[in-house]
């Protein structure tokens, strides 16, 4: 697969998955802590560039557990994960000494624009936000995200 394609292929399964998130944001709004300040949206994926990534929801404020445990339920916008021995959301998985171009960095840049679709269509959740593509992928660095 080209990179073209891999965008293409990416960007249909994100938007498969975007009512899934408007509801996750929806919790995320209503179950808040009101000390949170601000969020992050970090695009995780590992560093071997296989093709698996999660896009995670991190408030930012005092008491970072107790943040993070306000939405727990909620805080996964996009997660691939095998599940009951299958790839779930079925993305396109490569073996990384055989692709000519940087996985992450596609994953990272696709999901800063979905998620910046995401969160216009969404309204946010009522707080400054940014998303990030964690250990530096990407071609746009951290992104404020508006709604």
């Amino acid at each position: 697969m080209i990179q073209s394609e891999y965008e293409a292929t990416l960007r249909n399964i994100l938007a498969m998955h975007t009512e899934a998130a408007l509801r996750q944001l929806d919790g995320i709004r209503n179950t808040l802590s009101q000390k949170a300040k601000s969020v992050e949206v970090g695009i995780h994926p590992p560093q071997d560039e296989e093709g698996f990534f999660s896009i995670v929801v991190h408030p930012i404020g005092p008491d970072l557990f107790v943040l993070n445990k306000s939405i727990e339920p909620y805080r996964y916008l996009f997660d691939v994960r095998f599940i009951d021995g299958k790839l779930q959301p079925e993305v396109p998985l490569f073996e990384p000494d055989d692709v000519s171009f940087s996985v992450n960095d596609v994953i990272v840049d696709v999901s800063m624009e979905w998620l910046k679709h995401l969160w216009k269509q969404s309204g946010g959740v009522g707080l400054p936000a940014q998303a990030f593509g964690e250990d530096g992928y990407g071609s746009v660095g951290s992104i404020r995200l508006l709604p």
